[in-house]
């Protein structure tokens, strides 16, 4: 249904202007925005020019109530009209003149009208509710007032949009002018900033070199004094001037044990400045793991600062023989020991010892104790720094062991991580190339990478997570926070396509109910593939598995993960069993279920 509003001949370029006038007036009338207006002005006056060109054309506006309320309008031409028309008379269709009319309103369609002419109509849908009676009625006589309005009022008012089109261009113009100006000004600031910080980070290595020196050249210098205090103490214990009595031999044995922990203290400073300044010497001997355990018990035992603590040393099976600096290595297992019996009140420290990648060997120490926060567990490797608590209580130490610890078990091709819970023990894993000068070599000649087992991001250690829920991919984060792994995320099945396809990881969770592609198609997808097809998978679903399906998903996972009812205990134990089927576990086997 649709009712008139306006209807014009058009015959001269007058009629033109004055139709483009009342076509904007009535989109005004109807509620349109100011750009919609122009749109609607432009095409109508371009048509109806058209139109008037080529014969005597009608215009007619038309408000259209059904199917969508609209701005109607009827526009009558010849069918010879200059590009207006293309096809056949029994399939009439736009021409390429009506090209701009067809970007500019909503609908453009041609009908025949006989005698040949045709009807174009082209329609905008209405802004809002249909006005009512009065408005149209009032809208009409508006119209037929401004009937013969002059050509000259339709040119002012275009002038009047350009100008204020070119007021708007030049505001923006002088804002792009600024922002220039500004972006100039900061990237001056950077600059002079980056030449600075050059300068403090000279400043700093500087400041470091001064350091290492000091610390050498004063370790140095005190190892002689300690030296001869210790010496000239144990003449005494062992009575070679005379005896002493029991006070005597007291004092003298406070005197040789002050001495001995000062001169620990000196050697650890020193071989830390030997590190940093790049100046320790690593001298491989060959040995096998039995030795080396051996010479540690029968040294560590007498360490025991609590009596139902056991020190007990997990038997090497099936080890070659190693080719590495023993000093340094009975060193590192030393200072974990050392420190986990210190922390250790009831229960056991346990010494193991298992394969590790790249030609590595993984001693694990693991401890019963009061456990390390996560937010401390970095903070410890730092030198000189202790965490507070209760547990320091009548507990002795300088804060260099676990640093020193690091650097040595880097020096010797490897690293030194630690797994941890308040309460729960702690787990210190030192890893250390099995022949460090086959290590040496490779790393040398070719770039070669440390065996490792911290977190770094390469793929060996990547944990590809590809689920939907941005909730469930945080928790599993947030779960395995501790284990040292990086994890990268996928939102769609697709996406974790291209993921595991570049970043190879070791291994992925993967939820079935994803949008468009689920985890089936996702499995699938990743078997095909030769880059993907090893990868370990571990299903992480809320879905409620029927037998088939478990049999579908069973032979090609490493295990289902449901997200009901999750524990850390059941992720890490289903993580392990994929890592260590890729050897990246320190002390798993190859075993999946």
């Amino acid at each position: 249904m649709s009712s008139s509003l306006f209807q014009a001949e058009l015959r001269t370029g007058q009629d033109v202007v004055n139709t483009r006038q009342r076509g904007r007036h009535i989109a005004q009338a109807l509620g349109f925005e100011g750009p919609e207006q122009v749109r609607i002005a432009t095409a109508v006056s371009e048509v109806a020019r058209l139109a008037a060109s080529s014969t005597h054309g009608h215009i007619e506006f038309l408000l259209e109530e059904a199917p969508v309320p609209s701005l109607l309008v009827r526009v009558w031409a010849a069918e010879s009209g200059g590009g207006l028309v293309a096809g056949r008379a029994d399939s009439l269709r736009p021409g390429p003149a009506l090209a701009p009319a067809q970007l500019l309103m909503d609908r453009v369609a041609l009908r025949p009208d006989g005698e040949g002419r045709f009807v174009l109509e082209m329609a905008q849908r209405l802004p809002r509710a249909v006005p009512g009676p009065q408005v149209v009625e009032s809208l009409r006589a508006d119209l037929e007032r401004q009937r013969r309005a002059s050509a000259a009022d339709e040119l002012q008012r275009q002038n009047e949009e350009l100008l204020r089109t070119l007021e708007e261009l030049q505001a923006r113009k002088a804002e792009v002018d600024r922002l220039n100006r500004e972006l100039e000004e900061t990237n001056r600031g950077v600059v002079a900033l980056y030449a600075e910080l050059e300068e403090k980070a000279e400043a700093l290595r500087r400041a470091s070199d001064l350091k290492t020196r000091f610390i050498s050249n004063v370790s140095h210098e005190l190892r002689t004094p300690i030296s001869s205090v210790l010496n000239l103490s144990r003449l005494m214990l062992d009575r070679i001037d005379g005896p002493l009595n029991a006070e005597q031999e007291k004092q003298v044995l406070f005197i040789h044990q002050s001495g001995e922990a000062l001169r620990e203290l000196i050697d650890d400073l020193l071989d830390l400045a030997k590190i940093e300044s790049g100046r320790s010497e690593v001298l491989p001997t060959r040995f096998s793991v039995a030795e080396l355990f051996g010479a540690l018990r029968g040294m560590l035992r007498p360490l025991r600062v609590h009596e139902g603590v056991s020190l007990v040393f997990d038997e090497p099976e099936g080890l070659p023989e190693l080719h590495t600096d023993e000093r340094k290595l009975s060193q590192i297992l030393r200072n974990l020991v050392s420190n986990a019996l210190k922390f250790t009140t009831r229960g056991e420290v346990r010494v193991s010892v298992a394969p590790g990648p790249q030609d590595s060997v993984v001693f694990s120490v693991r401890d019963t104790g009061v456990g390390i926060a996560p937010e401390d567990q970095e903070r410890i490797f730092e030198e000189f720094v202790q965490v507070e608590g209760p547990h320091q209580q009548g507990v002795k130490g300088t804060g260099l062991g676990l640093p020193l610890s690091r650097r040595l078990a880097e020096l010797l091709g490897g690293s030194l991580i630690m797994e941890s819970q308040p309460g729960q023990g702690s787990t210190f894993h030192a890893a250390v190339s099995r022949d460090y000068t086959r290590w040496r070599g490779v790393a040398g000649e070719e770039g070669g990478s440390s065996p490792t087992v911290e977190q770094d991001f390469s793929p060996a250690r990547t944990v590809l997570i590809i689920d939907d829920d941005e909730v469930a991919r945080y928790l599993l984060q947030r779960l395995l926070s501790e284990v040292s792994l990086q994890f990268r995320e996928a939102a769609s099945g697709p996406e974790g396509l291209r993921l595991a396809g570049e970043v190879r990881p070791a291994t992925i969770l993967l939820d079935l109910s994803l949008p468009g592609m689920d985890g089936f198609e996702v499995l699938e997808a990743l078997r095909r593939e030769p880059a993907t097809r090893n990868i370990p998978v571990i299903i992480h679903t809320s879905r409620s598995l029927t037998e088939q399906e478990r049999g579908r998903l069973l032979p090609h996972v490493v295990g289902i993960l449901p997200k009901s009812g999750l524990t850390r205990d059941v992720a890490l134990e289903l993580l392990q069993q994929a890592l260590s089927g890729s050897g990246l576990w320190p002390g798993g086997t190859s075993s999946r279920t």
